[in-house]
């Protein structure tokens, strides 16, 4: 039986890392980003009480990390933006479980203090929200900005176009409404209909089906059991799976 084709339009340095993922999980990688991390150079704030960072790529781009800061606790939303900080240098570092209420649960223990956010654009507000609501002064300190390709990425539309491709990994509707525009200036918005749409949480899920409910009653939707880019894979992996056995009886 053949392995099924996942497509990751993430960016990176995460596309790299979802793709081991499929890879080790016993998936065929179609590797496609369709936005990229530009560095923003913004002056360093006031040394904080501790950081926050949602994003691995916030480490690496953007000025500099103050070498003195690197003893600070890091408070990171999962375990790849916890590598990214472990990689920077930081040793402290707090993991919650790759989602904004359980990131806002380790942020509770700073109430009153001044924290700043390694932050990207664009970006929800849900964090800074949180942290206003637990008395927290949050300072964004602007690191990167994701742009969009100008084109869906050829593995993208060589998969989509030959239907050779088994699922559409989501992790965002940020990057999922990305991926749905740049396949309708590509003429393929027909070719969306086939894969399955794998997405990170039930909101991605419903973003998906708003977006392509015009188009077909029979999209397949899966969501993750967890908010992690493992239980993600799994999920589509089960999915494709069930279609290839039908494929093949």
């Amino acid at each position: 039986m053949r392995h099924p084709r996942l497509l990751i339009t993430r960016a990176e340095p995460e596309a790299s890392r979802s793709a081991a993922w499929v890879t080790r999980l016993g998936g065929d990688p179609i590797l496609a980003p369709i936005r990229k991390g530009v560095a923003v150079a913004t002056p360093v704030p006031s040394r904080p009480a501790a950081l926050v960072a949602t994003s691995a790529r916030a480490f690496p781009l953007g000025a500099p990390i103050p070498e003195h800061w690197l003893d600070l606790p890091c408070l990171v939303v999962g375990e790849v933006t916890g590598d990214a900080a472990r990689d920077a240098g930081f040793h402290d570092i707090r993991i919650a479980q790759g989602d904004a209420a359980s990131l806002a649960r380790i942020l509770a223990d700073f109430g009153g203090k001044t924290l700043v956010y390694l932050a990207g654009e664009p970006r929800r507000p849900e964090l800074e929200s949180d942290a206003a609501r637990l008395g927290i002064q949050l300072i964004p300190w602007l690191r990167y900005r994701l742009e969009d390709a100008v084109e869906l990425p050829e593995a993208a539309r060589a998969a989509l176009a030959q239907n050779s491709c088994d699922a559409i990994l989501h992790f965002s509707r940020e990057s999922t409404a990305s991926l749905l525009r740049l396949a309708r200036e590509a003429g393929l918005e027909s070719a969306l209909l086939r894969p399955v749409h794998a997405c990170l949480s039930p909101a991605i899920a419903e973003s998906v089906a708003q977006q392509l409910k015009t188009q077909s009653t029979a999209l397949r939707i899966a969501v993750a059991a967890e908010r992690n880019t493992e239980a993600l894979i799994r999920a589509a992996l089960a999915a494709c799976m069930h279609a290839i056995r039908r494929e093949t009886d």
